[in-house]
């Protein structure tokens, strides 16, 4: 409930204090009150807030929520949502295709005395209600409101109830029998679990920004993402345990009767924390979480089930490349939306499109075109909003062609880095030779980034400051505009004074005054460099074992090549501005890297015998 409402239902309340009924009739605001109790007062703040009262009560009279609990096998119940909508003012009666949300961060939350549901956190589901969609969101066992306990995310019992919620509401009687899902991150994952399982009557799913692969997420590289996890699992924790979730208002229960089974969910940190490599075991469960419970792990399942699939990610999103993933290791019925967006930042009315025309399709049999069109639909940052959306019919598109920048010895002019270097287009360059580098833990790409965003902890990107503390390698003035769509990759040739090091790559434009803009990036760490058959279609790209025996730490003096696969990404780099790669060894805010002392001196060679380069896949000008 946003301020403005809280204002409004106060106004609302004061009316109805003094006996004055108010209601919205086709945009105008009516209201029926005893004689004498309508003052010049109160009928001058009436029309000054008319807009927004007449906004307020026609949002209010969209659908009709009740509370349930809903059993499940083991006896734990689930709290849930139901939103029928209402025609007229009267509520839908003849049974109508369902929307669910298998919830991780609470249903409804109890404020000031009133209640917020996620028709006030995400109002595009509005769209769906007025559209004739029932709406259900549902606690996960061992949150919001639910009852049970979580001893590892993404378990198995969250998908075997997920099935049986499908079915639950399946044979509700104002439900058609047509049911699909959706939901963000977590609900987005439960998503495509859910999937895994068949249920009969799940008929489509709209899985938004969903993990792929647990391990690659968590240690991309091999380097450890502990500021997300440990921000996350705090935020979690504090959802889990604390009062403030709406309960169902059925018997007794209370906070009481759910938190305590919270309190024994598992720390999140610390699974995350001691689970190194992909074969590691949780002791607790007995689980290898990246084989047992990572979403891929279900990428047979999904198939089988043949449930239709729209894939909604983001270019600045955590889960950018497993948006892709998704798309190309399923054989379902599917379609991948990417746009301009991170985890916490995107466009409602986007959403209440993709959705509508989906489940349009798919629950209601509308024949929108949605399957006909290609099955690809991106956002190309940079191209403005009137020529930015695009489609393709594979992932990557076919058009795209690589393009390779080598690294070169400057001076760019551009930057007062550590080595201020160059890319160049033309070839490699024939001498040999290399930067040095001395490892400055203080290097950081920001505490507002694409994973701080998944935690809710704001996106904004200023890499100048970074670079400047980097090794950089900046290209010459673009002559045209140049497409790049796809999965960027970085080529380096390194030796270290130390047996191992984490190596972070930035991507980044450089406008005409010098300051340098995100576009996306990877991190591997050297001992990790050792690449195998991946247990999926990873699109040619380097899949690191992540096994304590495919360890190799560097070898004294002799440069080895490691190479980084940068998240993908679409993205029209101007003419009259510049390319830019930055290298560091330590992300500070964002990863945890072991500090050496004395610090490492790392040498990135180049030149003909150990060509380090960008190796960028371009799409060419229609």
């Amino acid at each position: 409930m946003t301020a403005t409402a809280r204002g409004v239902v106060d106004l609302l309340l004061e009316m109805r204090s003094l006996n004055i009924v108010l209601w919205a009739e086709e945009g105008r605001l009516r209201f029926d009150a005893p004689a004498g109790v309508m003052t010049d007062a109160i009928r001058a703040e009436l029309v000054a807030h008319k807009g927004e009262i007449v906004a307020f009560l026609a949002d209010a009279d969209i659908a009709e929520r009740s509370t349930v609990r809903i059993t499940m096998r083991d006896g734990v119940r689930l709290a849930a949502d139901v939103f029928r909508p209402r025609r007229r003012g009267a509520v839908v009666e003849e049974p109508l295709p369902v929307l669910w949300c298998h919830e991780r961060y609470r249903r409804a939350e109890t404020v000031e005395g009133g209640v917020l549901t996620k028709l006030d956190s995400q109002p595009w589901l509005k769209e769906m209600l007025r559209n004739e969609y029932v709406v259900v969101v549902v606690d996960s066992r061992g949150s919001g409101a639910s009852e049970g306990t979580r001893r590892i995310e993404f378990s198995h019992e969250e998908a075997e109830d997920a099935f049986e919620v499908t079915e639950w509401i399946a044979a509700r009687p104002w439900s058609s029998g047509r049911v699909g899902m959706y939901g963000l991150s977590y609900s987005g994952i439960n998503q495509l679990l859910a999937a895994a399982t068949a249920p009969p009557h799940l008929t489509a799913i709209l899985p938004q920004m969903a993990m792929f692969d647990l391990y690659e997420f968590l240690r991309p590289g091999g380097v450890f993402r502990d500021d997300f996890a440990r921000n996350w699992s705090d935020l979690v924790r504090g959802l889990d345990t604390r009062a403030g979730a709406a309960g169902t208002g059925e018997g007794p229960e209370g906070p009481a009767g759910y938190l305590a089974g919270h309190q024994e969910n598992a720390d999140v940190f610390g699974q995350a924390a001691a689970l190194e490599f992909r074969d590691s075991v949780e002791p607790v469960t007995g689980l290898a979480p990246y084989r047992d419970v990572s979403p891929a792990t279900a990428l047979d399942a999904v198939s089988a089930s043949g449930i239709p699939v729209c894939h909604l990610g983001g270019w600045h999103d955590i889960w950018a490349r497993d948006t892709t993933l998704w798309f190309r290791n399923l054989d379902n019925p599917q379609r991948m939306v990417i746009g301009p967006w991170s985890h916490n930042n995107w466009k409602n009315e986007d959403l209440a499109r993709e959705h509508l025309r989906w489940y349009d399709h798919w629950l209601k049999g509308v024949d929108n075109g949605v399957m006909a069109e290609p099955p690809v639909r991106y956002f190309t940052m940079g191209a403005g909003a009137a020529t930015g959306w695009k489609t393709a019919d594979t992932w990557p598109p076919s058009a795209a062609r690589p393009k390779e920048l080598c690294f070169g010895g400057g001076p760019s002019g551009t930057i007062r880095s550590v080595n201020d270097g160059v890319l160049a287009g033309t070839g490699t360059p024939a001498e040999d030779d290399g930067d040095a580098y001395t490892v400055d833990y203080s290097t950081t790409s920001g505490r507002t980034t694409r994973w701080s965003d998944g935690y809710a902890g704001g996106f904004h990107y200023d890499l100048t400051p970074n670079d400047r503390k980097a090794l950089t390698y900046t290209s010459a003035v673009q002559s045209e505009d140049l497409e790049v769509t796809g999965h960027p990759l970085v080529h380096l040739w390194v030796t270290s004074t130390h047996s191992d090091g984490a190596f972070f790559v930035h991507l980044s434009e450089v406008d005409e005054q010098g300051e340098s803009h995100y576009v996306t990036e990877g991190v591997l760490r050297a001992s990790y460099r050792g690449s195998g058959p991946a247990p999926f279609d990873r699109m040619g790209l380097p899949y690191q074992p992540g096994t304590r025996d495919a360890l190799a730490p560097l070898p004294p003096g002799e440069p080895v090549e490691l190479v980084i696969d940068l998240h993908p990404t679409s993205y029209a780099f101007s003419a009259g501005r510049r390319l830019r790669v930055s290298i560091t060894c330590c992300d500070r805010d964002n990863a945890r890297v072991e500090e050496i002392t004395p610090a490492p001196v790392v040498t990135v060679h180049r030149g003909a015998r150990h060509p380090s380069r960008v190796v960028l896949p371009v799409v060419p000008r229609a």
